[in-house]
């Protein structure tokens, strides 16, 4: 199940101790050349809507060059709908409702909207399709890993990788953190993507769980 989930997870992008880059450790570098992060992942209480929520940082415009460029707030929906057209939603964060439309993705077979916000965790929202509302839960705050642990085990499971991108106070790459969700609401149905992508077009993920912090997948397959 891990190495089906990481070997979709490659189509998201296209391919094209962590001390030791001089003035700067490798950490901070990666950290600084996010080119997406997620932090806040909400999940509808709806057996009925499947739906999820996350939140972060993101590149204004994805290139997938290896460069970490301007970052904006996202707030991404992603919804399993029995549709392929655009459809109309209604979505209320902490009592401010506005209609949003989601985009059908043929790639994921899901419906997509990006509220283009930073949510802190701590909003109330809902979200209604049709004649069914869901409240989106904050499953973020029930993680045992956190955003940060993620990017650390990804940056040490992939040092070798890492390490001769660094350059002093430069980084030659850009790298990814998402949540890659299956839309089960279940306790394993997220899981933390880290990605690192070189100038070059080289390419490198893991698949990091959200429950207890270890690697489970990389490109060679399971690791656990």
């Amino acid at each position: 199940m891990i190495k089906k989930l990481l070997i979709g997870a490659l189509c998201l992008l296209p391919m094209v101790g962590l001390m030791g880059c001089g003035q700067m450790d490798s950490l901070s570098l990666v950290q600084n050349n996010m080119s997406e992060r997620a932090d806040v992942y909400y999940f509808s209480n709806n057996e009925n809507l499947k739906i999820s929520l996350a939140s972060g940082q993101r590149e204004s415009t994805y290139n997938y060059d290896g460069v970490s460029t301007n970052k904006v707030d996202f707030a991404l929906i992603v919804a399993q709908l029995d549709s392929a057209d655009t459809e109309l939603c209604q979505v209320t964060i902490d009592g401010v409702q506005s209609d949003v439309l989601l985009e059908f993705n043929y790639r994921t077979g899901t419906h997509m909207a990006d509220l283009e916000r930073k949510l802190t965790g701590e909003e109330e929202i809902q979200i209604t399709y049709g004649d069914q509302t869901a409240t989106m839960v904050n499953k973020s705050n029930e993680f045992a890993v956190s955003s940060s642990q993620a990017i650390q085990l990804g940056c040490q499971h992939l040092q070798e990788f890492i390490e001769p991108l660094c350059d002093g106070n430069n980084f030659d790459g850009e790298c990814y953190l998402r949540i890659m969700d299956t839309l089960t609401g279940e306790e394993n149905g997220a899981l933390w993507l880290f990605s690192v992508m070189s100038k070059d077009g080289q390419i490198k993920n893991v698949i990091i769980s959200t429950t207890e912090q270890i690697v489970l997948a990389d490109d060679g397959g399971d690791v656990v």
